[in-house]
């Protein structure tokens, strides 16, 4: 994959072999970073799957953000049961809330009723990543991995991207689901 950037500062670089690269790029130069995907070395661990699966199977969780452990594996960060007393918005707010500069890999299980009644239960993957104050370093590692994860979610057909807290957005994100259901 190749991604084309603005670097503003020295950034530091993880390359197979554990191996860091500092890569300096002065003023507003531009420079063509090629990231192999298969190259990042980052594992998915294995309790990434079992969430999933329990969360599809048996709706155990509301919602789960995973990070990325010392470059090297995907784990569980945070999470959440759902709560019957409260709704999808609600935990979908709470969940945001919780949420830092840093990326994040996110499922998140809507559970509502649509404009015609019938209910709609769909798990979706967001990938958070806040272009504002995240460490470009860290936006490389999550961007060139994501599509490691997404490979332990067999059967997910949902996926956003926000990289601001005003694309976390329930009801655009609620629209989004209702349409695809």
């Amino acid at each position: 994959m190749l991604w084309r950037m603005l670097l503003l500062e020295q950034v530091d670089v993880v390359v197979p072999g554990d191996e860091q690269v500092d890569v300096v790029v002065p003023g507003d130069e531009q420079v063509d970073v090629v990231v192999d995907m298969s190259m990042s070395g980052i594992e998915v661990g294995e309790e990434v799957s079992t969430i999933y699966n329990d969360m599809k199977l048996r709706s155990t969780l509301k919602w789960v953000t995973f990070k990325i452990e010392n470059k090297k594996k995907i784990i569980k960060d945070q999470s959440a049961e759902p709560n019957d007393n409260y709704g999808d918005k609600t935990q979908f707010d709470e969940m945001k809330a919780k949420l830092t500069s840093e990326p994040r890999y996110i499922l998140y299980d809507f559970n509502f009723d649509s404009k015609e009644g019938r209910n709609i239960n769909k798990i979706a993957f967001i990938f958070w990543c806040d272009d504002g104050n995240a460490k470009i370093g860290d936006k490389m590692i999550y961007a060139s991995t994501k599509d490691t994860i997404k490979k332990a979610f067999t059967g997910l057909g949902l996926e956003f991207h926000a990289n601001t807290m005003a694309q976390l957005d329930y009801e655009t994100f609620r629209a989004e689901v209702e349409k695809k259901a």
